[in-house]
């Protein structure tokens, strides 16, 4: 009994830690039905960090990507979003890691 209490235990831990670890998965570009918008573009740009306390402690490193693409979605204010370049860097810091994911697309005028 002692021995399957102690799996059980290493088994929730196990899946509890994997847990921590899991991403948000996010659809780049714009959606569009029908012929693709060829107005004018502007270039917006858009970042989001995360830190990785003491290597093992995550903090705000899941949802980098979908906050950085929220961004983008608000700087390009409905315009169709195009050619979306994604750059991941990281960098050590005194207890830790710290994690961005910088985006830069182009915003098509659909006017």
């Amino acid at each position: 009994m002692k021995r399957l209490i102690q799996r059980l235990a290493i088994g929730l831990t196990t899946i509890a830690l994997l847990a921590g670890c899991a991403g948000q998965a996010v659809q780049l570009g714009s959606r569009v039905k029908g012929p693709l918008p060829t107005g004018q573009y502007r270039a917006i740009s858009a970042e989001a960090c995360g830190f990785q306390l003491f290597l093992f402690i995550p903090i705000a490193i899941n949802g980098r990507m979908a906050a950085a693409y929220a961004e983008l979605e608000r700087q390009a204010a409905g315009d169709f979003i195009a050619d979306v370049e994604v750059q991941e860097t990281w960098g050590y810091r005194l207890v830790g890691t710290q994690y961005c994911t910088q985006l830069r697309a182009k915003a098509v005028s659909a006017r």
